[in-house]
């Protein structure tokens, strides 16, 4: 089973935008969601639907760029609304007070634009003792 599936033809009259975050949410992949997201309210985007289902780890950098950059949008007359389907994810949303504009947000559309951002954090490996 290939994790990879056909994109939607961008066709779609829909501002809607849904993105997935996935892997590691560390500073590197807050800085690359900022800037997508700054590109698509450039581009006219009124509402993005995030989701952080695939998201296996956190950091205070990542949530941190993650919250500056929804506010920032919000600024920008953008619509936010943030899903995740694990307990530990919600919590640090929360703990981190990241609001979302749940009134205006939209639900994901069936098919439309999707965009899927992954960073998967290199491993230490232990220094090896001669």
């Amino acid at each position: 089973m290939s994790v990879l599936q056909p994109a939607a033809p961008a066709a779609s009259t829909s501002s809607t935008v849904v993105v997935d975050l996935i892997g590691d949410l560390d500073a590197t992949l807050g800085s690359t969601f900022a800037a997508a997201l700054a590109h698509l309210t450039e581009r006219g985007t009124t509402d993005v639907f995030v989701t952080t289902r695939h998201v296996a780890v956190s950091s205070h950098d990542g949530l941190a760029a993650l919250g500056a950059a929804c506010a920032d949008a919000r600024e920008r007359g953008c619509a936010i609304a943030l899903e995740s389907g694990n307990r530990r994810m919600r919590a640090a949303l929360r703990g981190a007070r990241i609001v979302c504009d749940a009134e205006r947000a939209v639900a994901p559309p069936a098919s439309g634009r999707h965009l899927m951002i992954a960073r998967h954090a290199p491993t230490k490996r232990l220094a090896q003792t001669a």
